[in-house]
């Protein structure tokens, strides 16, 4: 069933540069109605323009012991890889950053109640740079060039060149960036759930500078927002973050948010979030 959510959304400031993403905007806590994801049609192929842009994924997990850092970063891994391989076909797929695990009440890694989407629309490109060592295209805003620290930081370059991957070769292909989202409780969730918005609802101009990506973005009438409830742990969440074949860069923006109808006693939220990068074959 829907419920009603506190989302914090970004505005600009009286007078500010709204291209200066990174200091002209300020927070907008907004109310909003959050739809019901399990009343969607959940057959349908995420990657297609079409679609929402996410989906649940039945999978039961190996894992038993989500604080063993060893098996989530070999086992759990290989088993999301699996999963995402058999749902997009994608020939390559590689590991889009660490792993991050979140516990509500925890000093380490609370949920973040801020929507964003993690990749800036130039990932592929920054990827192309780095492979071919060319400088970034000097026409990107300061966030996207960003992306290029992002790719620097990682071992997906090399990991690209070890199957072949150039970037003359990665310039023909479609890059996807899906994002993971898995409770790692014993119990569904209660509290502090996660929205994902309808992709086919949001526009690249809703981002703070323009750019829908982790500095936030401005609410505008029409964006839908939907949570799967009571997600338990045989599930896995999975969204679109980017995708090069998109006309636009408007993915699926999320966040958690406090469920205004959630029982007083539900359990503190247990999570695991896990990007990846995939590479789909050759268009034929």
């Amino acid at each position: 069933m829907a419920t009603t959510g506190v989302f914090n959304f970004m505005r600009l400031k009286e007078g500010c540069d709204p291209d200066n993403a990174f200091e002209s905007y300020e927070q907008d806590e907004r109310t909003l109605e959050v739809r019901d994801a399990r009343l969607l049609s959940q057959d349908a192929n995420i990657l297609l323009p079409s679609s929402a842009g996410f989906k649940v994924v039945s999978h039961i997990c190996s894992i038993t012991d989500w604080l063993n850092e060893e098996l989530l970063s070999t086992t759990y891994h290989d088993e999301v890889f699996a999963v995402l391989r058999k749902l997009t076909g994608a020939e390559h797929i590689f590991l889009g950053g660490p792993h991050v695990s979140r516990r509500e009440g925890s000093a380490l890694s609370e949920p973040l109640h801020h929507l964003h989407n993690d990749y800036t629309g130039n990932m592929k490109e920054a990827y192309m740079c780095v492979l071919s060592g060319e400088e970034p295209n000097q026409s990107w805003t300061m966030e996207e060039m960003l992306a290029i620290s992002f790719v620097n930081g990682s071992d997906v370059p090399a990991q690209m060149k070890a199957v072949g991957l150039t970037a003359e070769e990665l310039a023909k292909r479609r890059m996807i960036v899906l994002n993971t989202w898995r409770n790692t409780s014993d119990e569904p969730v209660g509290r502090c759930p996660l929205a994902v918005a309808d992709q086919r609802t949001i526009k690249s101009g809703d981002g703070c500078g323009g750019v829908v990506g982790r500095v936030g973005l401005a609410r505008r009438e029409g964006q839908q927002f939907y949570y799967f409830p009571g997600l338990t742990r045989e599930e896995l969440l999975v969204f679109i973050g980017y995708d090069s074949d998109a006309k636009e860069h408007a993915p699926c923006v999320h966040s958690a948010f406090e469920d205004m109808n959630a029982p007083a006693d539900a359990p503190p939220r247990q999570s695991i979030e896990l990007r990846c990068v995939l590479v789909m074959p050759p268009a034929s």
